[in-house]
């Protein structure tokens, strides 16, 4: 009788075990092909979300430009260069200025980033628009990403 039970199979309780196991690896597998994909999916959407941003270039010239919406670390970037530059304007001591600077260096970098035409680059905003077409590129920017976002005209006003 003892000899009947030294089969080569294993109890009842392991080979349950065993099918446990293993369908867990299939659902922990299938749940991981599934966030990969969706990540994927989310990367995927956020490259294709090219926003039309149209802007004064000139009092009577309106351009358009394709850009990429803001990531929220870009966003952060901007609402943290319209807060501080809130602060300055209009101050005229040296100080004040010389943040206003800083402030304004960081703009033309900004756009380029956000800018799809890759020959759009850091010196173009620098030196071959005006400080007002730059403005007005990156004001009409965060206009476009705000748009449909629930944010109201007057709370974007004041955001600028």
């Amino acid at each position: 009788m003892a000899e009947e039970q030294k089969t080569n199979e294993p109890p009842k309780d392991f080979k349950e075990l065993k099918e446990k196991i293993d369908s867990k690896k299939k659902s922990d597998t299938k749940k991981i092909i599934q966030q990969i994909a969706t990540r994927e999916k989310l990367e995927r959407d956020y490259e294709e979300d090219v926003l039309e941003v149209t802007f004064f270039s000139s009092p009577e010239t309106q351009r358009m430009i394709k850009a990429k919406r803001p990531t929220q670390k870009e966003m952060m970037v901007i609402m943290k260069l319209s807060a501080e530059a809130a602060i300055y304007e209009g101050k005229v001591d040296p100080s004040s200025l010389d943040k206003m600077v800083k402030i304004y260096e960081k703009l033309p970098e900004l756009a380029a980033t956000l800018s799809i035409d890759k020959s759009l680059d850091v010196k173009f905003w620098t030196d071959k628009v005006s400080f007002t077409t730059l403005q007005n590129f990156i004001t009409e920017l965060i206009k476009e990403t705000q748009r449909g976002s629930g944010i109201d005209a007057e709370e974007l006003k004041s955001f600028r």
